[in-house]
């Protein structure tokens, strides 16, 4: 778990990352954020470095720990923000707790058919990737970032692998979670300030519009030139988004 110290009169930003990754992709934003505002990012359990999730963990079990995490800081009330699969856990927490949601900020909120999510639980999208003898699992971890993320650097594509290595063979715990939960009772039912946000080189920026027909009273914007990974290219930019929605469900 990583954190900036903000002033103890500041809200209380409770953020998760998407899959395989861990809250270190924060480590460059979190200095920005801490000026208005108390950070903290965490390992989503079995990512980084958390401990593996107990055996049949669903979406509501990463919500609940969620607060926890926000207990943790002293935030009675708390920003939640997520991104990909991590959004799917913000958005399950600020609907089991709107009484404790300040604001709901949603980075690139997979939006999945019923169909989509029974097709990827059957198919071997992200099937275990075990060591190998001759090392061939690295060379198959490898490709699969680059295969994702053609523009990464080779020290980049390394960070992601070692991301992927941290989780073990099975990388895909939370993924299986997002696929058996439904996001649509949440989406409608929503209580709390939501601001989407996007990218045009993003991987799931195609989800974009449809999450913004899902929850029309969002408020949203979408990054020019911004991949996946804008909080670390870009925190500046980032930050000062974050910022702009943080100020606008604080200042009453």
């Amino acid at each position: 778990m990583l954190t900036t110290r903000g002033g103890d009169d500041l809200p209380v930003l409770v953020m998760s990352h998407q899959s395989p990754l861990h809250a270190g992709h924060y480590e460059r934003v979190l200095p920005l954020l801490g000026a208005f505002c108390r950070p903290i990012a965490f390992d989503t359990p079995g990512y980084g470095l958390s401990d593996p999730v107990p055996d049949g963990w669903e979406i509501t079990d990463y919500a609940d720990l969620l607060w926890e995490i926000a207990d943790h800081a002293g935030g009675d009330r708390a920003i939640v923000f997520g991104r990909a699969t991590g959004s799917i856990i913000a958005l399950e927490a600020a609907h089991r707790r709107p009484d404790r949601t300040l604001g709901l900020i949603l980075h690139g909120l997979p939006v999945y058919s019923a169909t989509e999510r029974r097709e990827r639980l059957a198919s071997d999208f992200a099937e275990p990737i075990p060591p190998r003898s001759d090392g061939s699992h690295l060379i198959a971890l490898w490709e699969r970032v680059l295969g994702q993320y053609p523009y990464l650097t080779p020290d980049e594509v390394q960070w992601h692998v070692d991301a992927y290595l941290l989780c073990g063979p099975d990388y895909a715990t939370a993924y299986r979670a997002m696929w058996r939960y439904d996001p649509e009772p949440a989406m409608r039912s929503l209580a709390v300030p939501v601001h989407l946000l996007g990218g045009d080189r993003d991987r799931v920026g195609h989800w974009f519009e449809p999450a913004r027909a899902r929850i029309p009273a969002a408020t949203s914007h979408f990054f020019e030139a911004a991949t996946d990974f804008i909080a670390h290219d870009d925190p500046e930019r980032f930050a000062g988004e974050i910022h702009r929605f943080v100020r606008s469900v604080t200042q009453h």
